[in-house]
């Protein structure tokens, strides 16, 4: 239990997934709690988007780590089977390989030891044992090799959930304590990349690519990622991956309902949320903060926590003098991909794809490098495909298929209609080669998204679509502080402080930012 909060009034600047959180800590602690959204909606990236009977969610998309969700709604005495349900989905996620020659695809997917010959095709199925048994027939002693590196990826996830997520240590002296340093080894061995701990236990690239391409979720690579987020292998083949659905079954589901279910928590410990909001000011006065919206709202709580874009905040809405990193820390910084989607409603099925799946290049480097070394639109992308209509007929009408399109890209790229057009067709025609769906004479509803909505709707930095990358450099207290070291009483939560990236992860950074207000108040 967080100390009493009870006569304090604290705003909250974001209603994303970290603002809610940090919101519903406070009110929980008795503080008189308000959340200025921007937008017309809460979530932040976790929004949905309705047209024509068709329903998306605009950001994330997987549900993973349902541990940290029991343990978020666990606090206040809840469940998350209250506000909502989970489907496991089978398979996880499909995978297509491109080889680069072949204009079709296999007709059935390899899963376990049966299937595509040549593996250009594979399911990742919620069965442990069909996944060793698939890892060894693409290559011989990688099954024994997969068992051995999913016991260290759930020793090492478990250390660090407990040792250094959900304990916060955002400073330098978070880690003077005995336990910390007995578990530091842990991490200290795994400060090389991603990569060179994945050649340790597999040769084939398929497999190093099934193992790491949770990364993307961080927004890092395999070469500039730590090896400590091998951790997230666990997550997905031990924890499972789901899908998220109303708890009375009717209406559609998504990461939406999650979102619904902690607004409903929050409301009921009485926040107050004030949507189409924008601030346009945070300054520290004398007896308490002035925050103001760009319509000419004040409010003048006691504290403020803020979830919109730490850079964007500190540069845009508050005083020089009370900013804690001038704009060449920010311009220093490794910002997460951005993201170019589509979101399509199509006529009929497409069977050949999966609830998720994955469209991946025979070497995916060249990609990497043009997000983090030589930024462009990619030349042979790797890319995402969502199909939440495989599992939920209520996203899309009836005889329809709705699907969207994730194509990771630098940030801060030039983007245009004219680019946007080309892309388009760049990518309609890759699916249909490497997937056998050609979708293009059969969408009835389109919508692109891409780096300057991202600037214009969430003010994200250069439009990363999820914060600050996971490098080695930017892990840990090496992340912007939850607590602003210019101003007293101002506090920050989100992917760009602890613990870092995903919704997971910035559901707990609401706490980490409500503890850190409690135990400075």
């Amino acid at each position: 239990m967080m100390q009493s909060l009870s006569d304090r009034q604290v705003v909250v600047v974001g209603g994303g997934i970290g603002g809610l959180s940090a919101a519903c800590y406070l009110a929980d602690a008795g503080a008189d709690v308000t959340v200025l959204e921007k937008n017309e909606q809460l979530g932040g990236r976790a929004s949905r988007m309705e047209r024509d009977g068709f329903v998306f969610d605009m950001g994330p998309s997987w549900y993973l780590m349902p541990d940290v969700f029991e343990r978020f709604f666990e606090h206040f005495g809840r469940e998350p089977e209250e506000f909502y349900d989970l489907e496991r989905l089978d398979p996880h996620y499909r995978i297509f390989f491109k080889d680069g020659e072949s204009d079709g695809v296999p007709d059935t997917p390899s899963r376990g030891a049966s299937g595509s010959a040549d593996h250009q095709v594979i399911d990742i199925s919620p069965d442990r044992a069909e996944n060793r048994e698939l890892f060894e027939s693409i290559e011989p002693g990688a099954g024994e090799a997969f068992e051995e590196y999913l016991a260290t990826s759930e020793t090492h996830y478990r250390t660090a959930m407990e040792k250094f997520v959900y304990e916060d240590r955002s400073r330098l002296r978070d880690w003077i304590d005995p336990d910390v340093m007995r578990a530091a080894p842990i991490g200290l061995q795994l400060i090389g990349s991603m990569q060179g701990h994945v050649e340790d236990y597999f040769d084939d690239p398929k497999l190093q690519q099934i193992v790491q391409y949770t990364l993307v979720f961080l927004g890092g690579s395999p070469a500039n990622t730590p090896a400590l987020y091998n951790m997230m292998s666990h997550v997905d083949f031990n924890l499972g991956v789901y899908y998220p659905v109303p708890k009375d079954g009717d209406g559609p589901g998504g990461v939406g309902v999650v979102v619904d279910g902690i607004v409903e928590l929050a409301e009921q410990l009485g926040v107050t949320f004030e949507t189409d909001s924008e601030v346009g000011e945070i300054t520290r006065r004398k007896d308490a903060f002035h925050v103001e919206t760009v319509d000419g709202e004040v409010y003048r709580p006691d504290r403020v926590v803020v979830n919109a874009d730490y850079r964007h905040a500190e540069q845009e809405l508050m005083p020089e003098h009370e900013r804690q990193y001038d704009e060449s820390y920010w311009a220093d910084r490794t910002y997460a991909p951005s993201a170019y989607l589509m979101y399509l409603g199509v006529e009929g099925d497409v069977d050949e794809l999966a609830h998720h799946t994955l469209v991946l290049p025979e070497d995916w480097n060249p990609h990497f490098e043009q997000i983090f070394d030589r930024p462009a639109w990619p030349d042979d992308p790797a890319y995402y495909l969502c199909v939440p209509s495989k599992t939920d007929d209520a996203v899309a009408p009836e005889g329809h298929s709705n699907l969207f399109v994730l194509v990771p890209i630098a940030p801060g790229l030039r983007d245009t209609e004219a680019l946007r057009e080309r892309y388009r067709e760049k990518i309609l025609e890759d699916v249909a080669t490497n997937t056998g769906v050609d979708l293009r004479d059969r969408i009835v509803v389109e919508e692109t998204f891409a780096v300057d909505d991202f600037v214009d709707r969430y003010n994200a930095t250069d439009g990363t679509a999820l914060g600050l990358a996971h490098t080695l450099r930017q892990t840990a207290l090496l992340r912007p502080n939850n607590r602003s070291s210019a101003v007293d009483g101002l506090y920050f939560t989100g992917a760009f402080t602890t613990p870092g990236i995903g919704v997971p992860m910035t559901l707990i950074s609401g706490q980490h930012a409500a503890q850190a207000l409690a135990e400075d108040d």
